[in-house]
């Protein structure tokens, strides 16, 4: 084989490979001719696949079809497939040496009357047995399909021989083998040169360099290529990561995405200056120096550039998250990394939670913080996301901190307590301060003191200067009707007016009558206080709109009109909430509306009947309406008794429970001598005894003073929480409970409710048909005294008795409905509600 390639023929270069990749049954003429022609092909400039597959093809035909000779045309088809990529006739000339060096010399030899000549002294083997020696199609590449790939790829390491006009004599050396495929490599040395400038993302003459892509050179060796490989990563993520500092160096920016930022600016910088003194330093001496020196910054990239994935949808705090997780990661270098990034975001962290701890701002935090505005307008409009608490911040401190910073809006802005809050902000901030912003157990330790302070101040300032205790007996004295003297009064002087049609109700009037009934009852003793009667100032009368054809009984309400703070721990009719006041104070409304009718009507009765038995006792008229009247005040006074029985229910299990309860948690009826109270229980029989066995105090063996017991404090969001339970508490009671989880009545199939209020509607029709009969008895009674005319008379009788006949059908239907509520009630499976139905029986 010919040292240089330059004086070898290209067909002469081409034979020996076709010889030995064709079938065996070609002869020689045959082969030379296929050379010849394939010779044409590599030399066309429009040389094409479909033209070397027209060729085979062609030659195909000539021989017989067998698996054998299927599998050696596909290998010269494959060979072939890689020279048409070859433009340089040099280079083909090259791959062709380098595949005939790889035909191994044990191939079996073509038959004589084929060859033309004597047969080799070495037995050769078909290269079927190396299939892998020559790769399928593939994307053409000058390294994937080098002379270093091809010898990996095969089974043998020794040189080859072939016939003696074309093969490789054994005495060739590897250096001769390899010389024409170096021959135009690229010097290391000369690599090294333009290293640097790739590493720091700058193109040059022989390292191209694009976004996310770096050429190289054709004339580059596999093992120079792949070190080139590994060592061009840094510039191409020095390169990535430059171009996100760029674009987001002057953008607007959350502060924690502009710290990493300005962390990964300077990196880059240490970098770069890495870089450059490693060009000059002489360090360089190789390629593998360089990858040696270069890989921890290789690593330190390759971090931030995963860490930065998807910078835009990922919020700040999430990096901080991050990066504290990995904190203590197993990989040292990656270890130091995120300390130093993760102290970096927190020391503005931090500044988040001072700023809102202090001065409750949330204006800077740009989403990035767990505590969120939620309407803009209402500064006390702000909620936890406990999705957003970062780990290594528990969930009851980020509740203290959240309730800290809401509580100094409602001190600052509601209470205008604006003393106390700049010495809360500036006392708590100096103890922060010393924390050097790490979240440690002491700065928790802080959190919990500057909690507890900020609450007791609250409550205090709830208690002493806006009177919430008051206010809450006052809400339960009225609106839930605790104080029945005010009701009776109000309704005794305003029943003439809320008898008219709605649309005549006077407000100025039902004002009045209000003032009046407070002046003449129990809570006369709010008035004229230091106060200056802002706790029963809040009282108010209503009409509520219920459309034409209402009377002033079923539009009348009353309500209780807060301000200031109050506002936010005592939801009393909200403009966005549920009206439970209104709910409840309507629902009791029924109760002493009847129980008035029904005083009313009985002391209607009892004169009436007194004016009877004025007249003369013998007449047997007087005394049939005498007695049927008797017997229609007994039925008013069953139905009273009904009507009582539930509201003593409704006021002392339903209301009055709730509300020991919620005084029970609150203390609001406390007094300085509680704590020397000892705990009892009453007996069904009334007897109050202690309940279990006192024990000694250790305070007075121990010789110690009795030390007064803390109360728990509440904050505001819990005061508010648990006035809403307790009005929910009420209305969630079966009595009174509407929606999807009431229970149905297993005999009546209605929900207790609707049961109740079908009964109290009954007891008034009752009441409204009562009422015209002793209105007829009344005028009965007019004539008889003035003895008129007995057709007028007998007119009134027949009123008399229809108006006793229609009351008569009303009770009926009163004591179905009646009859039904109670088996529910005992059939209900619920004690209370048992022996409420026994009572009602």
């Amino acid at each position: 084989m010919p040292n240089s390639a330059g004086l070898m023929n290209l067909q002469v270069a081409l034979y020996p490979v076709v010889e030995g990749l064709a079938p065996l049954t070609l002869s020689d003429n045959t082969i030379a001719a296929l050379c010849h022609e394939l010779e044409q092909i590599l030399n066309s400039p429009l040389r094409s696949t479909a033209q070397l597959h027209s060729l085979l093809d062609a030659y195909k035909s000539r021989i017989q079809n067998t698996p054998e000779n299927q599998l050696r045309w596909q290998k010269l088809l494959n060979v072939m497939q890689v020279l048409l990529e070859v433009n340089d006739q040099r280079e083909i000339i090259r791959y062709l040496s380098a595949f005939q060096s790889m035909l191994i010399d044990e191939i079996a030899p073509r038959p004589a009357n084929l060859l033309g000549r004597e047969d080799s002294p070495l037995t050769l083997k078909g290269l079927e047995n190396h299939n892998g020696l020559l790769s399928p199609l593939r994307p053409v590449s000058l390294q994937a399909d080098s002379f270093e790939n091809l010898e990996r790829l095969s089974n043998r390491r020794s040189l080859v021989s072939s016939y003696k006009d074309y093969g490789v004599h054994r005495s060739a050396t590897l250096h001769a083998l390899s010389e024409p495929y170096y021959s135009k490599m690229v010097p290391e040395a000369e690599i090294l040169r333009f290293v640097p400038y790739t590493l720091l993302a700058t193109t040059s003459d022989l390292f191209p360099l694009k976004l996310n892509r770096v050429d190289i050179p054709s004339n580059i060796s596999n093992t120079v290529s792949g070190l080139l490989h590994l060592i061009f990563e840094a510039g191409l993520l020095y390169q990535e990561l430059k171009r996100m500092v760029d674009q987001y160096r002057n953008s607007d920016i959350s502060p924690l995405k502009k710290a990493l930022i300005i962390q990964i600016d300077k990196v880059l910088r240490t970098y770069s200056g890495f870089v450059n003194s490693l060009a000059v330093s002489g360090k360089a001496m190789s390629l593998l120096s360089v990858y040696y020196e270069i890989y921890d910054h290789i690593v330190t990239l390759r971090f931030f550039e995963g860490f930065t994935k998807n910078f835009e949808k990922t919020s700040g705090d999430s990096y901080l998250m991050i990066s504290k997780s990995l904190v203590f990661h197993g990989d040292l270098h990656i270890r130091r990394l995120t300390c130093d990034l993760s102290e970096n975001l927190l020391s503005l962290y931090s500044e988040y939670l001072l700023n809102w701890l202090t001065l409750a701002k949330l204006d800077a935090t740009n989403d990035e913080f767990f505590i969120e505005r939620i309407d803009a307008s209402n500064e006390l409009s702000v909620r936890l996301n406990l999705t957003k608490v970062p780990d290594f911040i528990p969930k009851g401190i980020a509740s203290k901190i959240f309730v800290i910073g809401k509580t100094l809006i409602f001190l600052g802005k509601y209470c205008k307590e604006l003393q106390c809050v700049s010495d809360l902000s500036r006392k708590y901030r100096n103890l922060y301060e010393q924390k050097n912003g790490k979240l440690s157990s002491e700065f928790h330790e802080v959190v919990h003191r500057h909690y507890n302070e900020v609450t007791k101040k609250t409550v205090d300032v709830l208690m002493r200067k806006f009177n919430y205790k008051k206010v809450v007996f006052v809400l339960k004295d009225i609106l839930l009707m605790g104080r029945s003297d005010l009701i009776d009064l109000l309704i005794r002087k305003a029943s003439a007016i809320l008898g008219a049609p709605s649309a005549s109700l006077s407000s100025y009037e039902l004002t009045r009558f209000l003032q009046e009934s407070v002046q003449q009852s129990s809570l006369r003793n709010l008035l004229g206080r230091a106060d200056s009667n802002h706790v029963i100032g809040g009282l108010d009368a209503r009409v509520l709109d219920l459309g034409h054809g209402s009377v002033g009984w079923d539009v009348f309400t009353l309500d209780y009109l807060l301000d200031g703070p109050l506002t936010v721990v005592l939801n009393v009719n909200r403009a966005d909430g549920n009206k439970e006041y209104l709910r409840i104070f309507n629902f009791l409304w029924r109760f002493k509306k009847n129980t008035y009718f029904y005083n009313n009507e009985w002391l209607r009765t009892n004169q009436v009947l007194r004016d009877f038995k004025k007249l003369a006792q013998s007449s047997p008229l007087v005394r049939d309406l005498s007695n049927k009247l008797s017997k229609a005040d007994v039925l008013r006074c069953l139905l009273q008794q009904f009507n009582s029985k539930l509201e003593n229910y409704c006021f002392r299990s339903i209301i009055d429970e709730n509300f020991r309860k919620f005084d029970g948690i609150l203390s609001l009826t406390k007094t300085v001598n509680d704590s020397h109270k000892f705990p009892t229980v009453r007996l069904k029989s009334g007897i109050l005894m202690l309940d279990g066995i006192l024990r000694p105090k250790k305070s007075v063996f121990d010789g110690q003073e009795q030390t007064k017991q803390t109360t728990r404090l509440f904050n505001i969001d819990e005061l508010d929480k648990m006035h809403n339970e307790f009005l929910n508490s009420i209305l969630s009671h079966q009595l009174l409970a509407f929606g999807p989880n009431h229970r149905v009545g297993m005999y009546s199939g209605q929900p207790y409710p609707t049961s109740l209020i079908l009964i109290l509607n009954l007891i008034f029709e009752f009441i409204h048909c009562y009422a015209l009969l002793n209105n007829a008895a009344h005028e009965i009674l007019i004539q008889m005294n003035l003895r008129g005319e007995p057709q007028l008379l007998n007119n009134l009788l027949v009123q008399f008795n229809s108006c006793l006949k229609n009351m008569v059908a009303v009770y009926k239907s009163f004591k179905e409905s009646s009859y039904l509520f109670i088996k529910d009630l005992r059939t209900d499976g619920d004690d209370e509600l048992a022996k409420l139905g026994t009572v009602l029986r």
